[in-house]
């Protein structure tokens, strides 16, 4: 789906722009820099936009928008949109999640200076998993997992880019979610975690589990998946990971060092 449909199916124009001026009337405006999450697909990315998006200051927008593939003068416009709805719900600044947009880094901070950028990463034997149970070929799986977390590590110099473990979220919560809020300069709220309570339709209009995450359900899953509690999805390769697709796993050297650069291991015995 395109950015436009996405904009025609997602957002509430007349009723919006009315509140909008309501709340500026009042008070409200844009106050923060935005904040992006990227990193390679099935890492945690829209666990932390739910996360994030409950903040009583931000605004998580509810689709992935692909934005910096398109015209400057569209990114303008949907830049105007989200303004718009942050202040229309009366809060301070906006938060979007796109994982491809970790080969756009550079486009972020050419458009906003002051944006902060999240870059999620999670152990390449669940993404390569993950990968596969949507497209059906594993090795496509560690090719993207690797590309895309060499992007994102080329930025780690950078103090506008903050690293973020999905296993340090879903284990250690409290800690990895305090020290995500004072690097985007925001207080820490107890009741973030609790962002399952209300509803969200990021990748498809129902909420309930579809019985699989492949092919054509694998959208339905998904989206019942970010309406779940905060849970610990880590380590499923265990059970998951067949024995050929651990060999081909351990024989990619770059997959294999990746593990490494990431820290998630010193050696390469598992």
């Amino acid at each position: 789906m395109g950015l436009t449909a996405k904009l025609l199916r997602n957002e509430r124009f007349f009723q919006d722009t009315w509140q909008y001026f309501r709340q500026r009337s009042l008070g409200f405006r844009i106050e923060a820099a935005p904040i992006f999450i990227v990193g390679c697909g099935h890492s945690g990315t829209s666990v932390l936009l739910r996360l994030l998006g409950a903040h009583s200051n931000i605004y998580g927008v509810p689709y992935e928008s692909h934005v910096f593939t398109h015209p400057k003068i569209k990114q303008q416009l949907v830049s105007k949109i989200w303004n718009r709805n942050t202040v229309a719900q009366r809060k301070h600044r906006w938060v979007e999640k796109t994982p491809a947009h970790v080969r756009m880094i550079n486009k972020i901070f050419a458009s906003y200076p002051e944006a902060r950028v999240l870059f999620v990463v999670r152990d390449g034997r669940d993404v390569a998993v993950s990968i596969r149970k949507r497209l059906g070929n594993f090795e496509k799986g560690i090719l993207r997992w690797v590309d895309d977390n060499c992007d994102g590590l080329n930025w780690m110099d950078d103090p506008r880019v903050l690293k973020v473990r999905y296993e340090d979220l879903v284990k250690q919560y409290d800690e990895s979610m305090r020290h995500i809020c004072q690097f985007i300069g925001e207080a820490f709220e107890e009741g973030l975690v609790d962002y399952h309570e209300a509803p969200a339709y990021i990748f498809s209009k129902g909420v309930n589990n579809p019985g699989s995450g492949s092919g054509k359900d694998h959208k339905e899953y998904r989206n019942w998946q970010i309406n779940q509690k905060l849970f610990d999805g880590s380590g499923k390769w265990v059970k998951e990971m067949t024995k050929e697709e651990k060999a081909s796993f351990k024989a990619d050297k770059e997959a294999m060092q990746m593990r490494i650069n990431l820290g998630y291991t010193t050696d390469n015995d598992w």
